[in-house]
């Protein structure tokens, strides 16, 4: 990270040493080595020079820089990526709703969707939709070239056209690649569901359809936050110094996340006197809203996600689970140490949640990786095939009742998500789309903050890479930040429907 950085905003802690200036962070631990991901600046811009290069190449790329520029531009909108015509984003008469199924989606699949699916029609009335079979996600099909068949176009959505705001994709990434979800998703709230087995659908939309007709929420109006902070480890003291506390206990300019939605706060950030407030024994009890404060209706977490090889077994199960203040550091790490889905406990009451996880892998794992290339430029592969983490799934279809939704990544999630280029804290994004959940916005919606973000770093970049052509001389680092942000801020993606919302004016 560059010299201007301060990992520690309340001087709790030591600035970067010269080694570590020109490092770059990752919220990671890979689990052959016990250590975690950091990159110097020189590697990631070899890496992002190779990754440009063989982009330009393919024919979408400039449609798709032509569209972060018009994105760029509409992000100033009020509306978000609506139309000004609906009034209300929040009102799916208005906005819209559809599900979208991958043409070779199983009929069982469709039927155990279907409690879900008649809800959402009745109160979408006319602008809800079904694409599925032919009218579904085709292999190989492009984002423009699916909106085209259905009348709509990749710019700010008039659910009129065809195609509502809410989209729900059904499908695994294998069916329904990822790279098609990150496009919609520039201007429509999208999410997807992808399950191992046919009941875990039946499970989801029962979840949501009680806790939404339900009037009295069995979740209260809490949000929690867990954080890991690791001796000597850069990125999780980053996440806590710079994130984690300053929206838990507020600041000089601000006051602590959710006081003026009237959301009561718990938070579990590191250790203190000894004892592990972000352990693994502590987010079990959040699970199963034995923690202090109660169920939590919102829950945000930061940490290292674990990062497995291609051909281990247990990346299907563990990709992505959360390492907790157990592990002690550099050199080895176990499952005592991380939290995976298989330690969600079978009494979990996870009804009603929302699960914000910042963590690499925490979402998902593409099949190659978005930041790196072999040494011939060929795609580098991280998975047997791209996979929905497991931890989300678990949640989202436990037994108990699911959770809501997840927000979280799809491949590495990196510090300049909450850094500026010349490393200064800038957490608004995590507030703004936190602070819409808590007034109780839908989650497609209130997570349009991301997809605005970037818009404005592939502008942004293009224009640096341009500058960089001319002469100009540009700074390795900050080049090598710019391309990593614009990057991660594309790779948040919502597993489950991007419809659900908070309850607030039920929750107690």
């Amino acid at each position: 990270m560059n010299h201007e950085l301060d990992c520690n905003p309340d001087n709790s802690s030591t600035k970067p040493t010269k080694d570590t200036q020109q490092k770059i962070y990752a919220l990671g631990v890979r689990a052959e080595t016990g250590l975690p991901l950091c990159e110097d600046a020189a590697t990631i811009l070899r890496r992002a020079t190779a990754y440009e290069s063989s982009k330009s190449k393919d024919p979408g790329y400039k449609a798709e820089a032509k569209l972060a520029r018009k994105k760029d531009q509409d992000s100033r909108r009020p509306k978000y990526g609506i139309t000004g015509d609906v009034e209300d984003g929040n009102n799916l008469a208005g906005a819209g709703w559809g599900v979208v199924f991958s043409s070779n989606a199983t009929q069982e699949v469709k039927n155990a969707l279907k409690p879900l699916i008649e809800y959402r029609s009745r109160e979408a009335k006319e602008l809800f939709r079904i694409f599925e079979n032919d009218d579904g996600y085709n292999p190989g099909e492009s984002c423009a070239e699916w909106l085209s068949r259905h009348g709509a176009s990749m710019m700010v959505v008039d659910p009129r056209n065809g195609v509502p705001f809410y989209l729900l994709l059904v499908g695994s990434p294998e069916e329904i690649p990822f790279e098609f979800q990150y496009l919609l998703d520039i201007n429509w709230g999208v999410g997807r569901l992808s399950f191992n087995h046919t009941n875990d659908f039946r499970a989801y939309a029962e979840s949501v359809v009680d806790y939404e007709r339900s009037t009295t929420p069995v979740n209260a109006r809490n949000l929690g936050i867990f954080s890991t902070r690791h001796e000597l480890d850069v990125a999780t003291q980053m996440f806590s110094d710079m994130v984690a506390s300053p929206l838990a206990l507020g600041d000089q300019r601000r006051p602590r996340l959710g006081a003026k939605n009237n959301f009561r706060l718990e938070s579990f950030i590191g250790e203190e006197a000894g004892r592990k407030l972000a352990s693994k024994e502590t987010f079990s009890n959040i699970l199963r809203g034995k923690s202090p404060g109660g169920r939590a209706a919102l829950l945000f977490t930061g940490t290292h996600g674990m990062c497995f090889k291609a051909d281990d077994p247990l990346l299907p199960e563990a990709q992505g689970a959360l390492v907790c203040q157990d592990w002690d550091g550099y050199g080895s790490i176990g499952p005592d140490d991380y939290f995976a889905a298989s330690d969600v406990p079978s009494d979990a009451h996870v009804q009603g949640m929302i699960h914000f996880a910042f963590a690499c892998y925490s979402n998902g794992c593409p099949q190659f990786d978005d930041y790196d290339k072999e040494e011939d430029s060929t795609p580098m592969r991280i998975a047997p095939r791209p996979i929905i983490a497991a931890l989300p799934q678990r949640l989202l279809a436990h037994k108990q009742g699911g959770a809501l939704a997840s927000l979280g990544h799809i491949d590495q999630a990196w510090a300049c998500s909450f850094t500026s280029t010349r490393g200064a804290r800038q957490v608004q994004g995590f507030r703004d789309v936190i602070a819409h959940l808590l007034r109780g916005e839908r989650l497609g919606l209130a997570t349009d903050q991301f997809n605005a973000r970037w818009a404005t770093l592939s502008s942004e970049l293009t224009d640096v890479l341009y500058n960089k052509n001319r002469g100009l001389e540009i700074a390795d680092w900050e080049l090598a930040n710019l391309w990593l942000a614009r990057n991660d801020a594309r790779n948040y993606i919502v597993l489950g429907d991007p419809a659900v919302r908070l309850p607030v004016e039920s929750l107690k």
